[in-house]
């Protein structure tokens, strides 16, 4: 009886030995069906029965598709979702993508064609992407590329391929596969071609797309929307045939949009209806390109994070939320030009003004520096959906800037620097609120940054820069109506620290490099209040402190788990394992980039200085010692020269922060009503 139970149990072990890899892998296959050009305004059940019976059953969402250059070539697409990070090819052909071509079969397997052109492009590119790392991180499982897109995506360092078909081959190559990797074809505005002569792409947007919209041809990109639908519904049969138990994913992969980068359809099974989302965007309905590699490889190397599906809603309904995303985006690139032309235009008018005292020069430097909060409040409205979307954006931004003046005029009557610090409370709030509330509405705006350009949430460069030019105006409010000096030096350090919390926050703003110029222009402007002198000695305290409040926010984040860390964390981590030089580099050279601006800058500031001193404004200023406009005016160019120096987006700081601040200043010598400035007990340095 002992023999029998022996052997029973030698017979299960030896039955579990042979199960064991093979439940290694007991999840369902994974098919990602690959194509471009796809967006949810033409998922409609008249023109694509397929997709939308597909959305029925899964949850949706739009993918951010941008890589290294304007717009996704297919090529980018696939190379991106291979390597997990921004990865593309560097040439085209009069603005034509490369066509992508069968890889041909040798001894060793399936060979991608081109690949020595993508080895080299990623070899240059900032982002230093890791061609073949899909095929790396998949070895022990049974994979399958169809089309050659696919190809590209599951292609080894080498650019080879183990296991390739052709679409049509899906019911005979698929079954017992574990990945499948499926290439439909996509649609692009100008028709990918092969390359008879090559030219470098840009790697920055053109001008015109913050001007011009989108102008494809609606009716053609419509039919080949049906075309590209009759493929899904063969390839989606042959999907069920071949693996029935398969979780299968249908994304566009690249843009087709041959100006511009738009938002792109991803849609991927799900038990509910719901949006698809990611740690990498924090929004619901909203994944990056760089999230697909993860998904299908848990913990793949990159920036990427693993979608997750928030459940809720219905498949209409859901539908309606990804589509009106895609509408809002498409509608803001156009608007954003004509937004700061308006802008430049009210300054204008200003100047037109300036010899007058009164109401109308007043009304126009408060309405010009309430232009960015106004275009904040104009997203809480459906105005993308206008028949002339620019239009309506534009009349919308002009009347509430002069709404917020004229609520802002009628305080003048408590001060001259009332009116001044109303449109500044505005502003920060306009700003800052909805970056502490986790909601989007800044970010969408003109002065924030669209989606499909990779900044999903938290603090852009502009916001930073008119965020904390407005909260030192405030600042200024406080130091020259709160009697006490150190009284008001308090106060104005605890509104900086509120400033640079939200600023800062990995749960709010994740701004790397606002904080530590914040904190030196508050820092600064507080001592200054306070009566203190700036030694050497404090000045290096000052500075050890911004550098601390930085580090402070980059360890906080990368000690949260992986999947909830922002790129502070992913900083804080690259400076561990040796990479941070590459990303300081990379942001180095986009300031470097646009060194004819800084110099012109530079020259403007000197020639003032020059000129003031001509002037005998000097011995103004050294008058005006103790007055804390003064001083405000030193805090602003610390924070607007040093954001310039410290974020990628330059000069860019210097003009939207100027913007808003200078009209609020000018605002104070051209009030009706007298100074009401507390006395200073003394000078800096007096003391």
């Amino acid at each position: 009886m002992r023999s029998l139970a022996a052997a029973v149990i030698a017979a299960c072990a030896c039955a579990l030995a042979i199960v064991s890899p093979a439940a290694a892998h007991s999840d369902p296959p994974v098919v990602i069906i690959g194509t471009g050009g796809v967006m949810w305004e033409y998922v409609t059940p008249e023109d694509t029965p397929n997709l939308f019976a597909f959305s029925e059953r899964a949850a949706v969402g739009n993918v951010s598709v941008r890589s290294v250059y304007p717009t996704t070539c297919p090529a980018d697409g696939w190379l991106t979702l291979g390597a997990g990070e921004r990865a593309g090819d560097s040439v085209s052909d009069s603005g034509a993508c490369r066509l992508l071509e069968e890889p041909a079969q040798s001894e060793t397997g399936f060979l991608v064609p081109n690949w020595k052109d993508y080895l080299a492009s990623a070899e240059n590119s900032p982002y230093r992407a890791t061609l073949g790392q899909l095929n790396d991180l998949t070895r022990d499982r049974d994979t399958l590329a169809l089309g050659p897109g696919a190809a590209i995506a599951l292609a080894d360092d080498r650019g080879r391929v183990e296991d390739y078909g052709d679409v049509s081959d899906l019911t005979d190559l698929a079954p017992g596969k574990d990945l499948v990797l499926i290439d439909l074809g996509g649609l692009s505005e100008l028709e990918p071609r092969q390359f008879a002569q090559t030219e470098s792409r840009l790697t920055g947007d053109p001008l015109s797309a913050s001007f011009v919209g989108q102008n494809w041809n609606d009716s053609d990109l419509r039919e080949l929307m049906r075309e590209l639908d009759a493929r899904l519904g063969t390839v989606l049969d042959d999907v069920e045939k071949a693996l029935p138990d398969a979780h299968t994913t249908i994304v566009s992969l690249s843009d087709y949009s041959a100006t511009a980068s738009t938002l792109q359809v991803v849609m991927t099974e799900s038990d509910e209806p719901g949006l698809v989302t990611s740690a990498t965007t924090r929004r619901d309905g909203l994944i990056a390109i760089t999230d697909l590699l993860p998904t299908i490889v848990p913990g793949a190397a990159g920036p990427g994070s693993p979608l997750t599906v928030t459940e809720g809603g219905t498949a209409a309904d859901n539908r309606e939320t990804v589509t009106d995303l895609d509408r809002l985006t498409l509608a803001i690139a156009p608007a954003t030009g004509p937004v700061y032309a308006l802008w430049g235009t009210m300054w204008l008018l200003t100047l037109a003004f300036l010899r007058r005292r009164g109401p109308a020069l007043y009304t126009a430097l408060l309405a010009s520096a309430a232009v960015p909060a106004a275009n904040v409040a104009m997203m809480a409205t459906p105005w993308y959906r206008a028949p002339f979307p620019t239009a309506v954006l534009l009349l919308g931004t002009f009347a509430l800037s002069l709404v917020i003046a004229g609520i802002a005029f009628r305080t003048r009557r408590f001060g001259r620097e009332y009116p001044a610090g109303t449109v500044a409370a505005v502003t920060v709030t306009a700003f800052l609120l909805p970056v502490l509330l986790g909601s989007t509405l800044a970010l969408n705006s003109a002065f924030g940054a669209l989606p499909q350009l990779g900044r999903f949430y938290g603090m852009t460069n502009m916001m930073f820069a008119i965020s904390g030019a407005a909260s030192l105006i405030l600042a200024g409010v406080i130091a020259s109506r709160v009697a006490e000096n150190r009284r008001a030096a308090l106060m104005i350090l605890l509104l900086g620290a509120v400033v640079i919390l939200i600023d800062g926050s990995p749960w709010h703003g994740a701004d790397f490099g606002g904080p530590p110029v914040l904190t030196i222009a508050f820092a600064v402007l507080a001592m200054l209040v306070a009566g203190w002198p700036i030694t050497v000695w404090r000045a290096g305290g000052i500075l050890i402190a911004a550098g601390l409040v930085a580090a402070l926010f980059a360890t906080v984040d990368y000690l949260r788990p992986a999947d909830e860390r922002t790129h502070l964390g992913d900083f804080a981590e690259s400076v561990l394992d040796g990479s941070a030089l590459t990303v300081i580099l990379r942001k180095g050279s986009q300031v470097l980039a646009q060194w004819p601006l800084i110099l012109i800058l530079l020259s403007v500031v000197v020639a003032l200085a020059l000129w003031l001193k001509k002037k005998g404004a000097m011995a103004l200023f050294a008058e005006k010692r103790d007055d804390p406009w003064l001083w405000v005016g030193l805090a602003l160019v610390i924070l607007l020269v040093g954001g310039m120096l410290i974020n990628d987006s330059g000069v860019i700081i210097v003009v939207t922060g100027g913007m808003v601040a200078l009209p609020l200043i000018a605002s104070l010598d051209r009030a009706d009503q007298p100074a009401a400035v507390s006395p200073r007990r003394g000078a800096p340095g007096r003391r």
